[in-house]
């Protein structure tokens, strides 16, 4: 195996203890970037306890999507107004699971860069970190923030995420690596989330729960020999593990993956994840079935 960079040894270092909370200069930048976002929009949605949480420098990070219970009786096409409601509650899980929706237009909703932007960044003013690491990316390439794009918040916001072994920001982070050609480094960023997220090498101590999309990348990885030893039977476990998140975000595009890898020598399998992909909304799926 190639030998780490200075860069990777000094995330894995930081990785091993991550700090508490949000930095309180990180979290008044990020205040000031949602009150710009929301300033037409007659203020931030923000849960009950949110005033509680703006004392000193924050409450314990919240992290992940919002969870879209079987018992509502609807398809995943139908996720949006869910989501919606719950967000408008000041849910920041709901705000980062409509946020994404926005971003990729699935669960019935239209693409919208400045709503998912908008959304992102009041999760990541309530402490959500995949927020901070959405807003950090919005931030970095100015995607639906207008004049307030800011490389370098944006780069510390994602970095500060990935600090706290939050998936999210370790997806960001790793994908600035592979835009660099540094595949090794970006694979090691995702399976060390991975190792850590089953309770090896720390005795189970901080440990990185991966989500759907870091779980899918990391597939890829092991499939197309990515950073690591081609691996495809280990790769495919991955991406099945990726599908079985849905509606998370990544596991539409996993079990879209999964179909390719089996229409041809077993199309029963690859239809039952052609099926999953188009309810998910995927759009090369949804194209395939009709």
């Amino acid at each position: 195996r190639p030998p780490a960079s200075r860069t990777t040894e000094l995330f894995l270092a930081r990785s091993r203890s991550p700090p508490p909370i949000i930095p309180a200069d990180l979290r008044r930048s990020i205040r000031e970037v949602a009150e710009e976002l929301w300033s037409e929009e007659g203020g931030i949605p923000a849960a009950a306890d949110a005033a509680e949480r703006e004392k000193g420098e924050g409450g314990s990070p919240i992290s992940g999507e919002a969870p879209y219970p079987a018992e509502t009786g609807r398809s995943y096409a139908d996720r949006t107004s869910y989501f919606e409601k719950l967000a408008n509650d000041g849910d920041p899980r709901a705000q980062h699971s409509l946020g994404l929706l926005l971003w990729s237009g699935y669960g019935g909703c239209h693409v919208d860069p400045e709503s998912s932007a908008r959304w992102h960044a009041a999760a990541a003013a309530q402490d959500h970190l995949d927020g901070v690491a959405v807003l950090g990316g919005c931030l970095r390439t100015g995607t639906g923030v207008g004049k307030a794009k800011d490389v370098a918040l944006g780069l510390k916001l994602i970095e500060c995420a990935a600090e706290r072994r939050n998936p999210t920001g370790i997806n960001k982070r790793a994908a600035l690596e592979e835009t660099n050609g540094n595949f090794e480094e970006a694979y090691r960023m995702y399976s060390e989330c991975w190792r850590r997220g089953n309770g090896n090498g720390d005795g189970g101590r901080g440990r990185c729960v991966p989500n759907a999309l870091l779980l899918m990348n990391l597939g890829w990885c092991h499939v197309h020999g990515e950073g690591t030893t081609k691996d495809v039977p280990r790769g495919e476990d991955l991406w099945r593990r990726a599908a079985g998140m849905a509606p998370d975000e990544g596991s539409e595009e996993a079990a879209w993956l999964l179909y390719l890898q089996y229409k041809r020598d077993d199309p029963k399998e690859a239809r039952q994840w052609l099926e999953l992909a188009a309810d998910l909304g995927f759009d090369e799926a949804v194209e395939e079935m009709n």
